[in-house]
């Protein structure tokens, strides 16, 4: 198994944690109510858009469909037992392409 199908099987099986910062982000960006299904659902169902392994973290992207929102979730795998979301927002089209991309 690698290490992104085991990041993936402890956010399937609920371990996993959601930093404070993640939830105020996300709120702030209207990812509410229900702020950490939501979360878990774009770490579950998202696609992996960028790696940052010396920092042992990964940018997630999905749509969360009922809002009709995009999200960007980092995960913090640093403690592979518990990867962290450690951050949450929409990201901005100024800076993204299709919300997946980075803009030169």
């Amino acid at each position: 198994m690698d290490i992104f199908e085991e990041i993936l099987a402890r956010f399937k099986s609920g371990e996993y944690a959601v930093s404070d910062h993640a939830i105020i982000e996300g709120r702030k960006d209207g990812i509410d109510p229900k702020t950490i299904k939501k979360l878990e659902y774009v770490a579950i169902n998202g696609k992996i858009i960028e790696e940052y392994p010396e920092r042992k973290r990964i940018l997630i992207y999905s749509e969360i469909e009922e809002d009709n929102l995009p999200v960007h979730i980092v995960v913090d795998y640093s403690d592979l037992e518990e990867p962290v979301i450690v951050t949450s927002y929409v990201p901005d089209s100024k800076y993204w392409i299709k919300y997946q991309i980075r803009k030169k």
